[in-house]
């Protein structure tokens, strides 16, 4: 007996079968829609990047630990892209000159990540990215909030089921080095560290930050950190605050940040998060994590942030920009959490497609013929190509949720007439083939859209 292999697919991959993909898709296209009515054009990468791009600009854990690296050829070290900023910063650099500010694009690319499967994490997935360039304002970084908070709006959510936790890069630096005195050489490992802390037990958190830092100073700073849900809470925490932090950019620009989500009043959405501090190296400025709170599923759904000098690593000049990469398996888990998605949208919808039944096999080429007329008006088209018992074709089309079937004998055939059955009101009639589109608008435009309600 020959060998048989595994039905399934790769550990941390997934099969997509007609009905989830139709589910995927329909998330994916309200999260184009609201991107496009901000003005969001979208583009596309290749999957493959030299590995050096993002061992330049993403965490070495990612890098290193997490990614799918292919060197098919001695020296060329190639990555599956593990996210896509990168790849945007190397677009956009190629061709800067020649695009007009600010640039706002998004994409639906297909990223791998070589890490633990588990609930909410595969090793292949779809990441929509959202980002605008060449605007240094924070009215950028506004406006991807009020995009994400249309994305999920548009799908039902309400502000009791997700916030924006924010931070800022900037502000941080200016606690970390301003209040607290830590040195600017280990400011990333504190991001690293906060980024840590609720991905680990507190035993364990304390056990990494003592085998980090072996400074017990900045040990009880960081555990100050990493809880605070407003500024002022943060800084009731803190002893020493010189004036000139209250003078500092990360300061100015967190307080301002706030003012802006009040006046355009997404504040319900949105919370300081101290703990917020995303673990990629290249954030700058302000940053965020989208969180499911209810009860359920407490846990990020996806992140992003501002970024000023990624394209550095390719060209000398400087482009800021700020977007988020949104894992489209955390948000399904999310909207199934709160049934947000349509039972019906997993059905795929006939009721537009017109079904061929005939008498016999004699009638087939006559059947291509009509499939042909219908197709040519962009009516999908379905033959059964059983070619006898008539009911059971009829009952098959009823099964689909068909509204309109073809019918054609002997009689059809010599006549060039078809006879068209109205599967909703079950009246039928014969007509002549010049007819035969306007008599399928009509039942359309009549049965087509609440052929449920019947």
């Amino acid at each position: 007996m020959s060998k048989k292999f595994s039905k399934e697919p790769l550990r941390g991959m997934k099969d997509f079968y007609p009905p989830a993909l139709r589910e995927s898709n329909w998330i994916i296209e309200i999260i184009k829609d609201v991107a496009e009515r901000y003005g969001y054009e979208e583009y596309k990468t290749p999957q493959l990047e030299p590995i050096e791009i993002f061992a330049a600009k993403s965490s070495d854990e990612l890098v290193n630990e997490q990614s799918f690296i292919v060197e098919k050829k001695k020296g060329e070290r190639l990555i599956l892209i593990p996210e896509l900023t990168p790849s945007l910063a190397r677009m956009i650099a190629r061709k800067s000159q020649e695009l007009k500010k600010p640039i706002r694009w998004f994409s639906i690319p297909t990223c791998y990540r070589y890490e633990r499967p588990q609930k909410g994490r595969r090793r292949e997935f779809q990441q929509p990215n959202v980002d605008i360039l060449g605007e240094e304002s924070l009215y950028a970084d506004l406006e991807i909030f009020n995009i994400i908070v249309d994305i999920f709006m548009e799908f039902g959510a309400t502000a009791e089921q997700f916030q924006i936790y924010y931070n800022s890069r900037r502000f941080m630096d200016a606690v970390s080095n301003l209040i607290l005195r830590i040195e600017k050489d280990k400011t990333p490992l504190v991001y690293k560290a906060l980024d840590k802390s609720d991905k680990m037990n507190e035993e364990e958190y304390e056990k990494y930050l003592i085998d980090t830092f072996q400074d017990e100073v900045i040990i009880q700073s960081i555990f100050k950190l990493k809880d605070a849900k407003s500024v002022d809470e943060l800084l009731g925490k803190l002893d020493d605050i010189p004036e000139e932090f209250y003078q500092s950019d990360g300061y100015v620009e967190l307080t301002k940040f706030e003012r802006l989500i009040k006046e355009v009043d997404i504040s319900n959405y949105c919370t300081f998060s101290s703990g917020t501090v995303r673990g990629l190296d290249y954030y700058t400025g302000i940053i965020y994590e989208v969180f499911d709170t209810g009860k359920e599923n407490i846990r990020s759904i996806f992140g992003g942030g501002r970024y000023d000098d990624l394209l550095s690593i390719f060209s000398d000049e400087k482009i800021t920009g700020t977007g988020f990469g949104m894992g489209l398996y955390m948000l399904s888990l999310f909207l199934k959490t709160y049934n947000l998605i349509p039972d019906e949208i997993k059905e795929k919808d006939y009721s537009d497609t017109i079904y061929i039944a005939s008498i016999n096999e004699d009638m087939s080429t006559y059947a291509f013929e009509l499939a042909r007329i219908i197709r040519d008006e962009d009516f999908p088209c379905i033959i059964d190509y059983r070619f006898k018992n008539l009911k059971n074709q009829l009952k098959k089309a009823n099964e689909l949720g068909v509204v309109i079937v073809l019918i054609i004998g002997s009689e059809e055939l010599t006549d060039r007439t078809v006879t068209i059955r109205n599967m909703v009101s079950e009246e039928q009639k014969t007509v002549d083939l010049d007819e035969l589109i306007n008599e399928i608008y009509d039942i359309i435009d009549q049965f087509g859209d609440n052929k449920f309600d019947q």
